[in-house]
């Protein structure tokens, strides 16, 4: 079946796990996939979506599990979804070093979700909005 994908976590993936031979993967946070119905339906389109969250499992195994899935894959093309607080941009971070090490041609494009409208826009690497201090704040203000 060539739509079926699983697992579907970072960290449970093997990095040559037949779905990921494609032309392009998708890197998204947990709550992105879930969030934002575009990221959604490309999983359910057949297309390889691996996630994981930066806050919560540890970043240097995410990290040399991406570098794996980057050294790996066939991916020409890899699309990067986070949310728009500013802990999940670490994913957008270990995407591109991971490329960077491995030194493969592979065209990146990050991409954030915002937390109330759920939308989706490019990610701009440093730079952090009112919208983005306000639902970190909000998230995180009690934990």
């Amino acid at each position: 079946m060539m739509g079926f994908q699983w697992p579907v976590k970072i960290l449970l993936i093997h990095p040559q796990a037949p779905f990921l031979m494609r032309d392009k993967i998708v890197v998204s946070a947990d709550c992105a996939v879930l969030l934002n119905e575009e990221v959604g339906e490309q999983f359910r389109g057949g297309s390889p979506v691996i996630i994981g969250c930066p806050l919560l499992e540890d970043p240097n195994r995410m990290m040399n599990k991406i570098t794996l899935f980057i050294k790996e894959t066939k991916a020409s093309e890899v699309a990067v979804y986070a949310m728009e607080v500013p802990c999940c941009h670490a994913l957008h971070m270990m995407v591109t070093r991971a490329i960077r090490e491995t030194g493969k041609e592979i065209n990146s494009k990050h991409y954030i979700v915002r937390v109330y409208s759920r939308e989706v826009e490019p990610y701009k690497p440093g730079v952090l909005d009112e919208s983005m201090i306000r639902a970190e704040r909000e998230t995180h203000e009690d934990h």
